[in-house]
């Protein structure tokens, strides 16, 4: 096995109001093309607010890793606080391995913590999470436990802060066409 995990905290400046900020960061279906590593995964879902993501990277030139993750997204308006919550109500993911690749099913979170910054400015404090015990690609075989561990962790860290920063990078890209398109006179529409 592979032991995956990793966590990443950052803080940032967002150009609106908390109630925009939310409103925008709230529709996980659109800014998750914002992961970079991360896909929506097909599959059908138990309810709206629920999605299997799939991490996928190649490490090392060569070896294939798949994780997914199921997770359902909890909004509080109240407290401007967005969640990812692990869970597992989607069929199981069959545990694969091939000479350079490997597919596991692991856990997934997030939260986004929203505060007024100011007029039209939100500090939002953004926390990931992801953990997996994949098997080795039998393609590491012979390559001892506590290395594979050492580099996998190493690389799932760089990894992680990559997801992270970029979905802070693209969002905060991304929020002005969304503003000019979604918002009219400073309300949803």
């Amino acid at each position: 096995m592979i032991k995956i995990a990793s966590s990443a905290k950052l803080s940032f400046m967002f150009p609106a109001d908390v109630d925009t900020a939310v409103a925008y960061y709230q529709d996980f279906a659109r800014v998750v093309e914002f992961l970079q590593h991360i896909d929506l995964a097909p599959s059908e879902s138990v309810t709206p607010d629920e999605y299997r993501l799939c991490y996928h990277t190649v490490e090392l030139g060569r070896y294939h890793i798949h994780v997914y993750c199921d997770v359902r997204v909890e909004v509080d308006h109240d407290e401007h606080v967005i969640r990812l919550l692990p869970i597992q109500n989607f069929p199981p993911i069959k545990t694969e391995v091939t000479l350079n690749s490997t597919t596991t099913r692991g856990n997934y979170s997030s939260v986004g913590y929203f505060y007024a910054a100011g007029e039209g400015a939100t500090r939002i404090e953004y926390e990931l999470r992801m953990e997996a015990s994949p098997p080795k690609p039998k393609g590491m075989r012979f390559v001892p436990g506590r290395i594979v561990d050492s580099v996998a962790q190493n690389i799932t860290t760089t990894r992680i802060r990559e997801i992270a920063q970029g979905f802070i990078e693209n969002s905060l890209q991304a929020f002005p066409a969304w503003r000019d398109a979604y918002l009219v006179d400073g309300r949803s529409s």
